[in-house]
């Protein structure tokens, strides 16, 4: 019983929430005492391994000396730099470190492993997310309305001599389209051709030369040979979107905690936006 009680994904999201707050908590301790810095030996391994990637070989006694120097000098004037605010107005320091602040809250999330039940009643609330499209593969000969007077009584030509037999490529004009379109799903199809040429083609009826059909590009005359129509998709099948989906639901979820606890630690004001009060907005 406490072992399952341990695997709930509520009780994960509220340790990572007291995570993220002990973690603030932490940083706060240390802005006490910003005149210590210590170079453990795990940061220089660290420096070390950087450099072997770069260089494609361990750095000498010399080359690591000067790569904790440089670690050493770079801290000192990034906290020379933070007394001095010099970050506060910096657009770019303040949304790389907002980044980071999210960073830590996804990486936690990531860490979290849902049961099969907790995927599967978040499939079962976002069905219409896994949706399959409809597919369907088909020929097609193309007719350019400027390329005849009268281009519907050509396409009555051109299906009755493909009823006696007249290869469909000795018919129709020549175009960059395709004649045979394989298990294509219909957004493609409204891609290729223009809107509404694949819900045309749901409606036609299988195995039997049909149109004209129009497109973008003029008319057709469709020959449908397999149609799949849109489906939900089974659990098994998108399982790995499912499990994306979830964990990006439960970040944004974290992140909003996370934001709004740090927000309660500040008093904030907010001036008259274009003349009149913010909307929504209390002022504090």
């Amino acid at each position: 019983m406490r072992n399952s009680y341990l695997r709930e994904p509520l009780v994960h999201f509220a340790l990572i929430g007291a995570l993220l707050f002990g973690i603030n908590a932490v940083f706060n301790d240390r802005r006490d005492s910003t005149d210590e810095i210590m170079v453990t030996r795990d940061r220089i391994d660290h420096l070390a391994a950087v450099f072997e990637r770069r260089w494609q070989r361990p750095p000498t006694e010399q080359e690591l000396r000067g790569l904790v120097d440089n670690f050493v000098r770079e801290e000192v004037l990034y906290r020379e730099a933070v007394q001095l605010g010099l970050d506060r107005d910096d657009t770019v320091i303040r949304r790389r470190l907002r980044m980071k602040m999210e960073l830590l809250a996804r990486d936690l999330v990531d860490a979290v492993d849902p049961d099969e039940k907790t995927l599967r009643d978040f499939y079962a609330a976002n069905t219409e997310e896994y949706s399959r499209p409809a597919r369907m593969s088909f020929r097609q000969v193309y007719f350019d309305r400027a390329a005849h007077d009268k281009p519907e009584s050509a396409i009555e030509t051109a299906r009755s001599l493909l009823w006696e037999g007249v290869p469909e490529t000795e018919l129709g004009n020549s175009s960059l389209l395709q004649r045979h379109y394989r298990n294509e799903s219909a957004e493609r199809l409204e891609r290729v051709f223009g809107a509404g040429f694949a819900g045309n083609l749901l409606e036609l009826p299988l195995e039997q030369w049909t149109g004209p059909v129009k497109s973008a590009y003029g008319l057709h005359l469709v020959f449908i040979e397999e149609r799949e129509p849109r489906r939900v998709a089974d659990f098994e099948e998108v399982r790995a979107k499912v499990l994306r989906d979830w964990q990006l639901s439960k970040k944004q979820q974290v992140l909003e905690a996370q934001y709004e606890n740090y927000r309660t630690g500040y008093r904030i004001r907010i001036g008259e936006i274009q003349g009149r009060p913010a909307s929504g907005v209390a002022m504090q």
